[in-house]
């Protein structure tokens, strides 16, 4: 341990960062990491109230009385409505 403390004692014997990427790469994991599940599928749509269907109905690009009508084929749950609507 004192061998390493004395090693980096001085600024000149600090290692390039550059250098450093270059000999000891990071691999990349992204092609096996599995997409964040979407929490508002879990979430319900609020019939009654007008600000909750056009928050929806923009999230869906669809117009209100559209999402009142999946709503009344398919229930409030996002996930259904997402189903339904192919989104």
């Amino acid at each position: 341990m004192i061998d390493e403390q004395k090693q980096f004692d001085g600024e000149e014997d600090i290692p390039d960062p550059d250098e450093f990427k270059y000999l000891h790469p990071i691999e990349d994991d992204s092609d096996t990491l599995e997409p964040l599940p979407d929490e508002s599928e879990f979430r319900e749509i609020n019939a009654d109230d007008p600000d909750d269907l056009k928050y929806w109905a923009d999230q869906f690009q669809i117009s209100v009385e559209e999402l009142k009508a999946a709503i009344v084929m398919n229930g409030t749950a996002v996930r259904e409505i997402k189903s339904y609507l192919s989104v």
